[in-house]
Order: C-alpha cells, then structure tokens, then sequence
C-alpha cells in the first residue's frame, strides 16, 4: 500500500511538473529562452552583475517596505486579543467561614464606563454509554461602573451557602440549574464585556471535589495552570 501510495505521489508530481513546464513553454520561456539567456550572461559578464545589483537592491527594497508596513497590517488584520484587565488569578477558600470558595481577583488595564463580568460554563455529563459537555449557561457576576486603570476588581464566581451544603455560580443563586453538583466536571470562560462591547476572556476548569467534607473545597485549574511554557 504504501508503495502504491509513492508511486502515485510521484506519478502526479511529474505530471504538475509537465504542465508547469508546457505553460512556460507556451508564454515563451521555454528552454530555447534559457539557454539563450545564459550564453547572453556568460558573454557578458558586467550586464550579469547588473542585473544581480539591481535584484538585490529590489529584494532590498520589498524587505524594508515590508519591515514598515507589516506592523500596521499586523494591527489591522490579525489585531492581538483586547484586554480589559490583567493579573489574572481565581483563588479558592479553604476554611468553613469561606462564603466565597472561588473569587476572581484581577487589575483594571483599561478605564471602562462599564465593564460587565459573566461566567459562561459548561458540565460535564456521562450517560448510557454516551459523554460530553451540556449547552453552556451564562451567569452575570458583576455589572462595575466607571473603572479605572490600576483598579483592582474583586468578583465572586462561585457562592457557598452557610447553613448547607448548596454551592452555586455567581453571588445569587437565581436558577437551580446554577447550582455545582458534587463530583461534576466543569469548563468554564469568564467573559469580561467593555462600553463597546469588546471582550476579553480567561479560560479555566473547576471541579467540586469534596463528597463528605464542607462544599466549600473545590479545584480549580486556570490558564496559568496549564501553560506548558
């Protein structure tokens, strides 16, 4: 098979190497118009090193239009990722007392007029035979008004009930289907949506880990994690 495989490779290869040859041949830069072109080089010399010049300076000159240019095609066709805040981190609380075992803590990069914080996750589910993730939900977490650079923003991302074992997404448990399930994987995004609607976003995954102890310990791998760098 894999003889069949190469000798067909190489079959299609001559064959595009036929017609690219023929095409040439036909515009006129056949054989005939290389040969001549090389007996003209070689009879004179200094037209050789002319042209050599004048293909240098031009290589030269594409170089440097380019090195100028690329910049600003860089920014208008492959813009870097809009960030509103940076520094990063989701901690998690580790004592009963905790009402908040997941909080994001990050720095304002850019002043806002508004800068609206929501959590869009996704569970994990395993069913006669069958796994994936369910539809993802968004939750608001935090709706911030006039911020500005420097400022550190505090937001909850996950709430502990103090008089039972109830966890769920964002500060208010609005819906039921909100609540953290024991032993339930999630991925999660936390969406960070500007005045003018740009956002930025911070992946992360979150585990509930605790089957017998406080629902208040969970696990929670984020970007950083898993950065292989």
């Amino acid at each position: 098979m894999r003889f069949l495989k190469t000798f067909l490779g190489s079959l299609v290869a001559k064959w595009l190497a036929g017609i690219v040859v023929a095409l040439l041949a036909v515009i006129g830069f056949g054989s005939d118009y290389w040969v001549r072109l090389l007996i003209g080089w070689a009879a004179d010399p200094l037209n050789l090193s002319l042209n050599v010049g004048r293909l240098v300076f031009i290589v030269v000159g594409i170089l440097i239009v380019v090195f100028l240019v690329w910049p600003m095609l860089k920014r208008r066709f492959w813009p870097s990722p809009f960030q509103h805040v940076e520094n990063i981190v989701l901690t998690t609380g580790m004592t009963p007392q905790t009402t908040s075992p997941v909080l994001l803590i990050a720095d304002a990069k850019t002043a806002n007029e508004r800068l609206r914080v929501v959590v869009e996750y996704s569970s994990s589910y395993r069913a006669l035979g069958s796994a994936g993730w369910m539809k993802s939900r968004n939750v608001l977490l935090a709706d911030l008004k006039d911020v500005v650079k420097g400022q550190q923003i505090r937001v909850t991302v996950v709430t502990r009930a103090m008089d039972s074992e109830e966890i769920w997404w964002g500060e208010k448990n609005d819906l039921p289907a909100n609540s953290i399930q024991k032993s339930t994987k999630y991925r999660g995004k936390i969406r960070f949506i500007g005045s003018t609607d740009e956002e930025q976003q911070f992946r992360f995954g979150l585990i509930r880990t605790s089957m017998k102890e406080a629902p208040y310990v969970t696990e929670v791998f984020t970007e950083t994690d898993l950065d292989m760098e």
